[in-house]
């Protein structure tokens, strides 16, 4: 049997990992939101590196996010190294303990989506279910297969493509975490009732479902924003980011011409279709939940605008390289910097008093 998409749904994660933690929640028992993952886990910070093929990338931190996320919602995340050499019975005994697992996976392996064949192989994550009795194949969710009409779906894979898919080891700056198993197990669960099977008598159900439904709100979300905003200004590595991503943009468009507009294409998708955009559409319902004052909301839609109208732009500079589309790119980070840096303030501030 080759690799094949068995179900697809309209129905996708902003980030493979953060989306992947949240079925793992779901599998759990407790299901939490991945809005509430990158509330949690301080996921609307950017940071700027070279992603796995050397080019510049701008993105959250992704393994820092998603681990603290599910640890501030109550969940251990457990690592566990893959053992090559018999990954079959390690697999199967992780999946009868946690019922699910996450692995990063280099897309080059993986058959059952066109866009893994057809584009170049980058990092992602997948979670598995179910390994069958002769380990000849396994069943996958793909939260975020990115297209041109991006998906989700659940897919047979064949054991053969994941293990050479985890094994494949490529990195970037911001991702190095192949070689190893993912799982979750509920602390809130395992309080109630000790065995981590389910809420004792004492009224433990009644507040895990409780913990499960409600995600972030109220105070403690204007907390976790809170947060973030102050962190955006002590860590150089956020603080820093725009510009950093300008640097290495430029640095890209200045080498030879090919290099160029690959990185101009990487621009668009890093600004309009993977992180910049999908994320401020995320935060965007954190604000308005948090009751974020009207400054903020206005300012996290310029944000949003100045994101997508670098889309456009970068697409143009594919196209034409032309020296006045360069200048204007230049124009749109200094107003990017600023506005983000802004809106941070403004966030720090806190919500708006009624």
């Amino acid at each position: 049997m080759d690799s094949h998409i068995v179900e697809r749904y309209d129905d996708t994660a902003v980030n493979c990992l953060t989306g992947s933690y949240s079925v793992l929640a779901g599998v759990a028992g407790r299901p939490v939101e991945e809005q509430t993952v990158f509330e949690r886990g301080d996921g609307y910070l950017f940071q700027a590196g070279l992603d796995e093929s050397g080019y510049p990338e701008y993105i959250f931190p992704v393994e820092e996010a998603g681990a603290l996320g599910m640890t501030r919602s109550g969940f251990t995340v457990h690592k566990e190294p893959i053992d090559f050499r018999a990954p079959g019975p390690q697999l199967e005994a992780l999946l009868k303990r946690h019922r699910a697992v996450i692995v990063w996976v280099n897309t080059a392996h993986l058959n059952y989506a066109d866009v893994y064949r057809e584009n170049n192989p980058y990092l992602h994550a997948v979670v598995v279910r179910k390994i069958s009795a002769d380990h000849g194949h396994v069943d996958v969710h793909d939260s975020l297969v990115v297209g041109p009409q991006p998906f989700s779906c659940r897919a047979a894979v064949t054991f053969d493509d994941l293990v050479r898919s985890a094994a494949d080891r490529i990195k970037s700056d911001a991702h190095d975490a192949m070689g190893f198993f993912y799982a979750v197990s509920d602390d809130l669960r395992a309080d109630g009732d000790g065995d981590g099977g389910g809420g004792g008598g004492d009224g433990s159900a009644d507040r895990i479902a409780a913990a499960g439904e409600r995600g972030v709100g109220g105070a403690e979300l204007s907390a976790a924003l809170t947060r973030q905003a102050e962190r955006f200004f002590a860590e150089d590595r956020f603080r820093g980011a725009i510009r950093r991503y300008q640097e290495l943009c430029e640095e890209c468009f200045a080498g030879p011409p090919e290099r160029a507009a690959v990185g101009a294409r990487r621009l668009f998708h890093h600004a309009s279709v993977l992180y910049a955009v999908p994320s401020l559409q995320l935060m965007a319902r954190s604000l308005r939940a948090a009751g974020a004052s009207e400054r903020s909301l206005a300012l996290h839609e310029e944000a949003t605008r100045h994101w997508e109208a670098m889309g456009v732009l970068a697409l143009r500079h594919e196209a034409t390289s032309a020296p006045s589309v360069l200048k204007r790119i230049t124009q749109r980070f200094d107003q990017l910097d600023e506005v983000t840096v802004n809106l941070w303030e403004s966030v720090a501030a806190g919500p708006e008093v009624r």
